[in-house]
């Protein structure tokens, strides 16, 4: 009876340290894909504004004219357009991924989350396009 007792413990202490290791781990891959996620669209938005180099493009989906790292893959979760001159890099948001990319740029006021109304910057709220929909991290050209 007493081993029994002392084999339930062992099991549930080791029961309980593998939650724990296996919670680190998936933080640790959580950090690791928010890294990758925000490292992916600072690239489309820095192709984004290359793309203004020549001059302000015309209207309408501008992501198969961006030039990327031939080592970057294309992504369809990011999504690119132009929209009255001002061009709109969007991808669904993450957990994290905003505050990710407004720690590697330092707070810029042109990325942004939207929601039903607008795009929520730290400078304040823009109007949304109707093609960007709610719950999408945005970077504003």
């Amino acid at each position: 009876m007493k081993s029994s007792f002392i084999a339930a413990v062992m099991l549930f202490a080791v029961s309980i340290l593998l939650l724990c290791v296996n919670n680190v781990e998936k933080e640790n891959t959580e950090n690791v894909t928010r890294s990758q996620l925000a490292g992916q669209f600072l690239h489309y938005s820095s192709a984004l504004n290359d793309l203004y180099g020549s001059g302000t493009p015309p209207d309408g989906d501008v992501i198969n004219r961006i030039s990327l790292p031939a080592w970057l893959p294309r992504t369809a979760a990011i999504q690119m357009r132009v929209s009255g001159g001002i061009g709109y890099a969007f991808t669904p948001s993450y957990p994290g991924l905003l505050a990710q990319v407004l720690q590697e740029t330092e707070n810029s006021t042109h990325f942004g989350l939207t929601d039903a109304a607008g795009i929520n910057t730290p400078a304040g709220r823009l109007n949304r396009p109707a093609f960007i929909p709610a719950g999408y991290v945005v970077y504003v050209r």
